[in-house]
């Protein structure tokens, strides 16, 4: 029986491979407005690669992340703007704040006694375009930085603009490609949730993508239940 469920997982790490390519990253939150450190979104694994897709309207244009950090270590952050023509202009800024890290003075509240470090943005007209295969869309990438944490703690990953009008961003942290069966059960809800984001019609590739995602999610099963 051993044999045989060896035998099985060949197929199933290609449709695993060809579900979930690894360039994706993990979607915690995909819409809403985390305007406040209160409201923030928890990540609990710093390393693991994920993202958090906010809208930021005027009056409310911050996008906070709250990081628990379990040891020194170096924190990849990253900022993206969707692809939308009206945004062209767009330019949030990113920084990183928690204990033991510089004095920073940013023009949004803080909380008290933490300091920072400003990830270097670029203007949306010198930013690279970036093309995320798994969605199908596409992002300005305005900035990005592997900033040493100095300790363990809980640090903010936050995102704000100045500008007159409304927009949106995402906010990426960490390197490592991490994904489970429940990542893969929920692919055609991210996948469509992600387009709605950048504001685009449903993937046409959608059923092709759902059918995929079942039968790898059945295979893991099958696997795991031969492995007993």
């Amino acid at each position: 029986m051993i044999g045989r469920a060896k035998a099985g997982f060949g197929p199933v790490v290609l449709v695993l491979l060809l579900a979930v390519p690894c360039a994706a990253h993990q979607a915690v939150a995909i819409g809403g407005v985390y305007d406040d450190p209160a409201v923030a979104v928890e990540i609990t694994d710093p390393e693991t690669s994920q993202v958090v897709y906010g809208d930021l309207p005027v009056g409310r244009a911050s996008l906070w992340m709250a990081v628990e950090v379990p040891a020194a270590m170096d924190l990849y952050v990253q900022i993206g703007v969707p692809y939308i023509d009206r945004l062209r202009a767009y330019r949030p800024q990113l920084a990183l704040l928690g204990p033991g890290l510089p004095s920073l003075a940013l023009p949004i509240p803080v909380p008290a006694g933490l300091g920072g470090m400003l990830v270097v943005t670029s203007r949306i007209g010198d930013a690279p375009v970036w093309r995320e295969p798994v969605t199908g869309t596409r992002s300005w990438i305005l900035g990005d930085a592997t900033v040493r944490v100095p300790g363990p703690g809980k640090y903010y990953v936050v995102a704000w603009s100045a500008s007159a009008v409304g927009g949106k961003a995402w906010v990426a942290i960490g390197t490592r490609e991490t994904f489970t069966w429940h990542d893969l059960a929920a692919l055609p809800r991210v996948i469509n949730g992600v387009r709605a984001f950048h504001e685009l019609g449903p993937d046409p590739r959608l059923q092709d993508i759902a059918r995929v995602t079942f039968l790898a999610v059945i295979s893991l099963l099958i696997a795991g239940l031969a492995w007993l």
